[in-house]
């Protein structure tokens, strides 16, 4: 494949799921900025995936120039659930250019490749310097709103106090006040939850399975059981946590289920943070709207996430649900992106399909529920 951008042709790389599961992995010399490296964690999560395609399908796309990798894209398999039927689509996953060779169009070459296999792709979470990249080749952009809510101060404010005198003194006093919000949302659980409870399950009930299939809107991304135990139960990394909790009524009704997760990270750019404690309302699905509400949910997430000592909680939800959050503490934080482009012809190119309340998604499509 030519890269229109580079002085040389970009040659394109595909390593199928049975390459990957023999072990492929290229020369080292071909290789020197160790751009092909892939955790344990990872290739297991992606081998295991339940919607994994036949094994001459791809799972990782590579661009070589100058002898070298200078470009990567991992592919994890996915389905999104139109008004004709289920189209095959592959989520994006640690794309990334050599510094070095930026600028050469090479990113849009990988895009352009993992395009051809299924009848989707799509990109969830895409980072800021990505988003112009897949907006230019065509990609519409569902976006979900972030709230925020900080839990302790200190990430907060000692990177810029200091860890000095003041720097304590303020952390101190912000941490007294964040405690005293906790206890109002921990009042405020108590009457606007009421009676619902959480059951923490390591696998999804199959018996609930036929309330996943319903469709709640025209396009919505792949819910089952599989699904869900995968999640659960793979991961990218050692460093993140992920728990799905069953919500039900005194009498045992389950009436919706919540999948957390949290993660330290070693800093946050986007609000100057280091260090943070970052826990996170991934997905969730309602089952009895008259039951419970999105703030029920969150409420009870907060909870559940209180043995975990989280700094700080953001839900993401799309702008056409209601989410009554600011009540609760929470503020505005920006939006998470996802980017999706069916192939032409497919009930993913056409209009309705570009109509973000024809969409039912959730924070945690794609990788990003393991990132």
């Amino acid at each position: 494949m030519s890269d229109s951008g580079a002085a040389q042709e970009a040659v394109v790389h595909v390593v199928t799921n049975a390459e990957l599961r023999q072990g492929w992995a290229p020369e080292a010399a071909d290789d020197p900025d160790s751009i092909a490296a892939l955790s344990p964690n990872k290739r297991a999560a992606l081998l295991s995936n339940p919607l994994l395609g036949p094994e001459d399908e791809p799972v990782q796309i590579f661009l070589g120039l100058d002898d070298r990798l200078v470009g990567r894209l991992d592919l994890l398999a996915g389905e999104i659930e139109t008004p004709e039927g289920p189209a095959p689509c592959f989520w994006g996953s640690a794309l990334h250019v050599s510094p070095d060779y930026r600028g050469r169009r090479l990113g849009a070459t990988l895009l352009r490749a993992s395009e051809r296999p299924r009848e989707a792709t799509a990109a969830c979470a895409a980072s800021r310097m990505s988003r112009p990249l897949y907006s230019r080749l065509g990609y519409f952009d569902l976006s979900l709103r972030r709230h925020v809510l900080l839990r302790r101060t200190g990430p907060l404010l000692e990177p810029r106090l200091g860890t000095g005198a003041l720097g304590r003194t303020a952390t101190a006093a912000g941490d007294v006040v964040a405690g005293g919000h906790r206890r109002l949302l921990g009042s405020a659980r108590r009457r606007r939850a009421g009676s619902l409870t959480l059951e923490r399950r390591d696998a999804f009930p199959p018996e609930l399975e036929p309330r996943l299939r319903e469709r709640p809107a025209p396009f919505s991304m792949h819910r089952s059981a599989a699904w869900l135990d995968w999640v659960v139960r793979e991961s990218f990394t050692e460093e993140q946590r992920r728990a799905l909790y069953l919500v039900a009524t005194p009498a045992g009704e389950p009436v919706a289920y919540i999948l957390l997760k949290a993660r330290v990270y070693s800093s946050v750019t986007k609000w100057n943070l280091e260090c943070f404690n970052l826990g996170s309302l991934v997905d969730w699905r309602i089952f009895d709207p008259a039951a419970v509400s999105l703030e029920q949910l969150v409420l009870l997430a907060l909870e559940a996430l209180e043995e975990w000592d989280v700094a700080g909680f953001e839900v993401c939800v799309p702008e056409h649900e209601p989410a009554r959050l600011r009540r609760l503490g929470f503020l505005p934080a920006g939006a998470q992106h996802v980017f999706v482009r069916g192939v032409e012809g497919s009930a993913l190119a056409r209009p309705q399909a570009r109509e973000a309340r024809a969409w039912w998604l959730r924070p945690g499509e794609g990788d990003h529920v393991f990132s």
